[in-house]
């Protein structure tokens, strides 16, 4: 919940009390709306006990791989069961995918304005 209230406050230009509130609100609005996930949701938006050097490397830089690594690694503390690993197994499956790919377009752009071809 800490990235997101982060994230609210440098990309909308709002208070830190004003992103907690935001946040509070879409919480009660799905939990409202779908209360079969209630429980999932107090799990996706509950506040870190504290800030570590990895949690503040993630406010800072959340594209970074020990932040998208954490951030799948706690799918299926959202998702309970064995439906919560299948997605989690799933969303890594595909993040890997995605960054080979992304180095295989990378490597052919690369190429094409003279850069290493491999």
């Amino acid at each position: 919940m800490n990235e997101l209230i982060t994230s609210l406050i440098e990309k909308a230009g709002i208070t830190a009390e004003q992103a907690h509130k935001a946040v509070e609100t879409i919480k009660d609005f799905v939990k409202e709306k779908f209360p079969m996930m209630a429980g999932a949701v107090d799990n996706l938006f509950a506040t870190a006990p504290e800030t570590t050097a990895t949690t503040a490397s993630a406010i800072i830089d959340p594209t970074s791989p020990k932040t998208t690594e954490s951030m799948m690694d706690k799918i299926s503390d959202v998702i309970p069961g064995e439906a919560g690993q299948k997605v989690e197994d799933f969303v890594k499956d595909a993040a890997d995918k995605v960054e080979d790919a992304f180095d295989s377009l990378k490597d052919k752009v690369g190429g094409l304005f003279g850069g290493d071809k491999k």
